[in-house]
């Protein structure tokens, strides 16, 4: 397959191209993504080094032979993080890669294939925007967008681009997952009327000690974006996820996993109203977020999700689905009859999983044959939506609504 060459940016053209594209898509020229032939090795960079970057650096490591690939540039604002992954890169592919702090750079760089992006919640859909108006292939971090806006923008942009984006809900993949969503529409359920998803834990999630940060390892004004600027802070800095400058809580750390199989399996993408209440309960320790938050959402076709986090009890986690004909529960992986009516199921019918493949693997082999991955651009938008409508229906006390041809939420 012939390679197309990208179109070269100088450094300030690139600022340019991503400021203006963060701005407003309209009449912004996106750069082509390289087509990568069968035998050509694909060089990926990772963006944000973390938990999840430290992940996925070994995934790509472990599908470094069989899929020809090699992770060729890590950037991260902190120095010893980026210098930690980059000693992890030398290791396991035998060679060094180029290190950054502000990843602009490495989206500049030309022999850059694509991009895995797993930085705090707040920043994903900007560097997502950024890199397909640079030509390269994406793997994004879930909650894909914490504000609407963001997430209408770069929908856009990937819609008008041939980059493949794949968003990191990795249940997509999972062969129990995709047997049971095509056993629940079947209709084995009969008419389903409720959901109950859970995601709960005993402990206080994301309260990580920062003793170890200094300031001067790290890139603070970068880290925070187009945030309100404030003086360094170790604790928002390495406890992001507390605080509600840089992520939706609960409901977009956890329940977007859950949110994003309750629109696959029931083949209803978008939620359509939402009603939330939540607090802090259980853990006084600085976090602005709910320790506990219930959201209630009506779909389209007919039926109530439930979505629940509570962070002072690990009980009771997982999905329940419940028809006329019985009920579906993730803990056993088994449709039964209970609580059905008169065509309730007779027998205990256990899900055959079907086989599961890598999520990183379906995209890098995406980007070669240019297929869609298992969960594109479009996915990431709708699990957006619904996080992003729960949890303005929580800080507002309000019912909220969606309208979809005007792509708004609104106070229903």
């Amino acid at each position: 397959m012939t390679r197309v060459s990208k179109s070269k940016l100088s450094r300030r053209e690139f600022i340019a191209k991503s400021v203006a594209g963060a701005v407003a898509l309209t009449g912004a020229k996106l750069s082509t993504a390289t087509a990568v032939g069968a035998n050509d090795r694909l060089r990926i960079g990772i963006i944000g080094t973390g938990n999840r970057g430290g992940y996925h650096l070994s995934e790509i490591a472990r599908l470094a032979k069989s899929h020809n690939v090699q992770v060729a540039a890590v950037c991260d604002t902190w120095r010893v993080a980026r210098e930690q992954s980059a000693a992890k890169v030398r290791e396991a592919f035998g060679s060094d890669c180029a290190v950054f702090s502000n990843y602009q750079d490495l989206l500049s760089l030309e022999s850059i294939d694509a991009v895995v992006i797993a930085t705090p919640d707040f920043s994903h859909c900007r560097i997502l925007t950024d890199a397909l108006n640079a030509g390269k292939h994406a793997y994004c971090e879930k909650p894909m967008a914490t504000e609407l806006s963001d997430a209408i923008l770069v929908l856009e942009t990937a819609q008008k681009s041939n980059c493949v984006v794949q968003i990191g809900t990795q249940r997509r993949s999972e062969g129990k997952w995709r047997a049971a969503a095509k056993m629940v529409q079947s209709g084995i359920l009969g008419t389903i009327s409720r959901i109950e998803i859970a995601w709960n834990d005993s402990g206080p999630r994301w309260n990580r000690g920062f003793s170890d940060l200094k300031e001067e390892d790290v890139d603070w004004k970068r880290f925070l974006m187009d945030k309100p600027y404030r003086p360094f802070d170790p604790s928002r800095y390495r406890r992001w996820q507390l605080y509600r400058d840089y992520s939706l809580g609960v409901i977009g750390l956890l329940g977007s996993h859950y949110i994003d199989v309750v629109c696959w399996i029931m083949d209803d993408p978008l939620p359509k109203c939402a009603v939330a209440l939540g607090g802090n309960y259980v853990w006084r320790d600085g976090r602005e977020h709910e320790d506990t938050v219930y959201v209630l959402y009506e779909f389209p076709k007919g039926f109530i999700c439930r979505y629940l986090s509570g962070l002072g009890n690990s009980a009771e986690s997982g999905l329940r689905a419940y028809g006329t004909r019985g009920t579906f529960s993730e803990s056993t992986w088994t449709f039964t009859g209970s609580g059905g009516g008169p065509e309730a199921l007779k027998e205990p019918v256990v899900v055959q999983p079907e086989k599961s493949e890598s999520h990183m693997a379906n995209w890098l082999e995406c980007i070669r044959t240019g297929c869609t991955p298992n969960a594109p651009i479009e996915l990431g938008y709708n699990h957006s939506v619904a996080c992003i409508m729960g949890y303005q229906a929580l800080l507002t006390g309000r019912k909220m609504r969606y309208l979809s041809d005007e792509r708004k939420i609104v106070p229903a």
